[in-house]
C-alpha cells in the first residue's frame, strides 16, 4: 500500500470514529482528517459553565441530602422521593458532566479507561432515576389529592419503590456499560490519539436505534405523559373544584392550602425537567430519523447548548426546594447559621395540616394549643398563629 492510500485510510477511519459517549457529532474534523483546533476562549467558557453547574449540582443537592437525613420531621414519604432526586443529581455532577463536557470538547479521551464506559452508564442512569422518581412522586400526589382514603405509600414500600426504580435503571443503562469502549486510533500519520466510542453489536443489526428510541420512550415520552395526566387531574380537582360544605375550621382551608403549596413546587420541578431536556431529546431522535442532521456545519455547537441545558437540569432543584417550600428553606438557613457561626433566631411555627399520612401523629393537649394563639413580631409584621383544637392532630407533608 503506497503512502497516499495509507494516508486516506487513516484519515477514514479517523473522520467516522464515534468519539465520544456524549453523543455528540463527530464533525469537527478537517479534510486532512485533522481535528479543529478550539479557541482557548471557548475552553474557558465551557469549562466555567459545565463547572459551574456540577459544583452547584453536587452542593446544593447534597445539602437537600444531608437535610433530610438529619431531621427526622422531614423524612416523610415525599421527601424520601425528592432525597432520591438528589442523589441522581449528586452522582451526575460528580461522575457524568465533568468528563463527558471534555470529552466533547476536546474530541480525544484524556482520562482513565474505565471512565469512558462509566461516564455515560451514569448519565443514562441519572436520568432514569429522576424521570422514573417524578413519576413515581406524581402518581402519590395523584392519590393523596383524589383519592386520600386509599392506601397510600408508607415508608418501607417507598424504599422498596426507591429500590426497584435504581434496578431498573441500573438495567436500563447497561449497554453504555458494555458497548462504549476506548480505542487508539490515528487523527493522521503521526498523531495518534485516544477516542471513547460506542461499539455496538452487529446482531440485530438495528440495535443502536432501538435502544435510543427504548430511552426516548422510558425517560420522556411515556413518564411524562403519566405525569401531565396525573397532575392535570390534581389541579382541576384543587383550583377547579370547590368541596361542597362549610369548613368547621380553618383546618380545611390550611390543608388546601399546604396541598397547593406542594403540588405547584412540583409541578416547577418536573416543568423545570421538560425545558432543559426537551432540545436534546428533539436532536437525539432528529440524529435517528434524519442522519443528515449531523452534516450541518454548526451542528456542534448547537449540541453543546442542548448538552448543557440538559445537564443544568440537576443543580435547580436545590433553589426551587429553598424558595417555595418554607421546611426546606428553614432548614437550609439553620445550616448557614450554623456554617457562619450565627445565633439561629427561631420563629414560632405553627402546625402543619396536610396530608401525608405515613408521619408518626402527634397529639396536642390544651395547653400546647393555648401556646400557638399567640402574636409574633417579625420585621414589623404581626403573625397571628392558629388555635389548634384540643383532639385534632399534626401531620407534615415535605
Amino acid at each position: 500500500m503506497n503512502s497516499s492510500a495509507e494516508s486516506s485510510l487513516l484519515e477514514k477511519s479517523y473522520s467516522d470514529m464515534d468519539f465520544l459517549s456524549t453523543g455528540l457529532p463527530s464533525t469537527n474534523h478537517t479534510d486532512e482528517g485533522i481535528l479543529y483546533e478550539v479557541p482557548t476562549g471557548l475552553v474557558i467558557l465551557l469549562a466555567i459553565l459545565y463547572g459551574s453547574i456540577s459544583i452547584m449540582a453536587v452542593i446544593g443537592n447534597g445539602l437537600v441530602i444531608l437535610v433530610i437525613v438529619k431531621n427526622k420531621k422531614m423524612q416523610t414519604v415525599t421527601n424520601l422521593f425528592i432525597a432520591n432526586l438528589a442523589t441522581a443529581d449528586v452522582v451526575l455532577g460528580m461522575f457524568s458532566i465533568p468528563f463527558q463536557f471534555q470529552a466533547a470538547l476536546l474530541q480525544r479521551w484524556i482520562f482513565a479507561d474505565f471512565l469512558c464506559s462509566l461516564a455515560p452508564y451514569v448519565l443514562t442512569m441519572s436520568v432514569s432515576l429522576s424521570v422514573f422518581t417524578l413519576t413515581v412522586i406524581a402518581i402519590d400526589r395523584y392519590f393523596a389529592v383524589l383519592h386520600p382514603l386509599k392506601p397510600r405509600f408508607t415508608k418501607r414500600s417507598a424504599v422498596v419503590v426507591l429500590t426497584i426504580i435504581w434496578l431498573i435503571s441500573s438495567m436500563s443503562s447497561l449497554p453504555e456499560a458494555l458497548f462504549y469502549k476506548v480505542k487508539r486510533q490515528y487523527a493522521s500519520a503521526d498523531v495518534l490519539v485516544s477516542c471513547c466510542y460506542m461499539e455496538w453489536p452487529k446482531h440485530p443489526p438495528n440495535f443502536a436505534k432501538i435502544y435510543r428510541m427504548y430511552l426516548l420512550l422510558a425517560q420522556y415520552l411515556l413518564p411524562l405523559t403519566v405525569i401531565t395526566f396525573a397532575y392535570l387531574r390534581i389541579g382541576c380537582h384543587i383550583w377547579l373544584l370547590e368541596v361542597p360544605g362549610i369548613a368547621v375550621d380553618n383546618r380545611d382551608n390550611i390543608r388546601t392550602r399546604n396541598k397547593k403549596r406542594v403540588v405547584k413546587m412540583l409541578l416547577v420541578v418536573v416543568c423545570l425537567f421538560v425545558i432543559c431536556w426537551m432540545p436534546l431529546q428533539t436532536y437525539n431522535l432528529l440524529s435517528e430519523v434524519y442522519s443528515p442532521i449531523n452534516d450541518y456545519e454548526y451542528i456542534n455547537i448547537i449540541w453543546f447548548c442542548f448538552n448543557w441545558l440538559a445537564m443544568s437540569n440537576s443543580c435547580y432543584n436545590p433553589f426551587i426546594y429553598g424558595l417555595l417550600n418554607e421546611k426546606f428553606k428553614r432548614e437550609f438557613r439553620q445550616l448557614c447559621n450554623v456554617c457562619f457561626c450565627r445565633k439561629e433566631k427561631r420563629d414560632l411555627i405553627g402546625p402543619d395540616f396536610s396530608d401525608d399520612s405515613v408521619q408518626p401523629i402527634r397529639k396536642y393537649s390544651v395547653n400546647d394549643n393555648a401556646q400557638w394563639n399567640r402574636t409574633n413580631f417579625d420585621n414589623n409584621r404581626v403573625k397571628r398563629y392558629i388555635r389548634v383544637q384540643t383532639e385534632f392532630t399534626e401531620q407534615s407533608m415535605v
